[in-house]
């Protein structure tokens, strides 16, 4: 099974279209790093992330105090408006060969130039479609509503998955 290192804005954008249990449905290890669990404030979020961190269903990576003194490092290493939390994901995923899971460009970009291999929600939906957890109808939905809330996600792709998805 495949370790996966989520980003806040994953967590956040599947729970506000109601696919946070779908997510961890999926046959993924997930983890995260404590930065990312100490981001969501939202008290429905937080319990919902509780439920899953509580049925061992989701890892969170601890930062030391020395680890963090490197992730500060590195994240004035870094160009653009990357966060210690943006940091922290990419880091962990980094060090231990694992995908990470975001919907921040620069985040990706980054990664990607440090060759971190990077998915995102679009990800996500065609592996909620591919193993069945949620019918091609509603992924579109899904996606239509998430595209609502989330202006930055990528408009070719997700046109190419309505059109598929609605036949």
């Amino acid at each position: 099974m495949d370790i996966v290192v989520s980003d806040t804005n994953i967590f956040i954008d599947l729970y506000l279209i109601g696919l946070l249990n779908e997510f961890f449905a999926l046959p993924f290890h997930i983890h995260t790093v404590d930065f990312v669990i100490n981001e969501i404030t939202e008290e429905k979020q937080k319990r919902t992330i509780t439920k899953f961190l509580t049925a061992n269903r989701l890892f969170v990576k601890k930062y030391s105090i020395i680890e963090l003194q490197e992730l500060v490092k590195l994240n004035v290493s870094c160009k653009g408006n990357v966060s210690i939390t943006d940091c922290a994901v990419w880091k962990y995923a980094r060090t231990n060969n694992y995908t990470l899971l975001t919907g921040d460009k620069q985040l990706r970009n980054q990664a990607i130039m440090d060759g971190v291999t990077v998915a995102g929600l679009i990800f996500i939906f065609d592996q909620l479609v591919k193993c069945n957890i949620i019918t091609p109808l509603i992924a579109a939905e899904k996606l239509e509503k998430l595209l609502q809330n989330n202006k930055r996600l990528p408009k070719r792709e997700i046109e190419e998955r309505l059109l598929k998805w609605k036949k």
